[in-house]
């Protein structure tokens, strides 16, 4: 690698020891995605709401989204901001009603835990807790998704390696599936 003498100039009005920094797209979604601080104690979906996709201007938002391609390339997103990148959600707010709404059912049942760790963004997933037993490696879960229109998925209790998710029509769904869902 050539290094530049001490003094010279590289490029119009620059010097060798400035520091000239170029924006990595990967870098900068990474950035925009993690929580800004992070997040002690995360009971519910509100309580991860704290990074710049959940708190910038959404047209902001959406504009780095598809400025870096995210849905072609698969960006880690949250689910809700690939469906408004669509069209499919009227607006970021539209999303985290269903979030609470989900985590408002679930939390008066008994047996349900909301885990905060997700993907990148997330809005974390429920499990239901007494259908973790012997055979099943994996307990019924409810997560959200932008696969369809309905925003959940049920995963029931499965040691499958590769468990076919249930599509629930939103909350109202959910509310009447739950038990079925909670037979499992």
């Amino acid at each position: 690698m050539v290094q530049p003498q001490e003094g010279s100039v590289i490029g119009p009005g620059r010097s060798a020891d400035e520091v000239q920094l170029q924006p990595v797209p990967r870098l900068e979604w990474s950035l925009a995605t993690e929580a800004h601080p992070p997040a002690l104690e995360a009971a519910k979906p509100a309580s991860l709401r704290r990074s710049w996709i959940h708190t910038a201007p959404e047209p902001q938002v959406l504009e780095l989204f598809r400025k870096l391609h995210g849905a072609k390339h698969r960006l880690p997103a949250p689910w809700w901001l690939r469906a408004l990148d669509r069209g499919e959600l009227p607006s970021r707010e539209a999303a985290f009603e269903v979030e609470d709404e989900v985590h408002a059912v679930l939390r008066a049942r008994p047996g349900w835990v909301f885990v905060p760790w997700a993907g990148t963004g997330e809005a974390g997933y429920w499990e239901y807790a007494p259908s973790d037993r012997a055979p099943m490696q994996m307990p019924t879960t409810v997560a959200l998704t932008d696969e369809h229109n309905g925003w959940l998925n049920v995963v029931p209790a499965h040691h499958d390696p590769e468990p076919v998710p249930i599509p629930v029509k939103g909350v109202a769904g959910l509310v009447a599936m739950l038990p079925q869902i909670e037979s499992w």
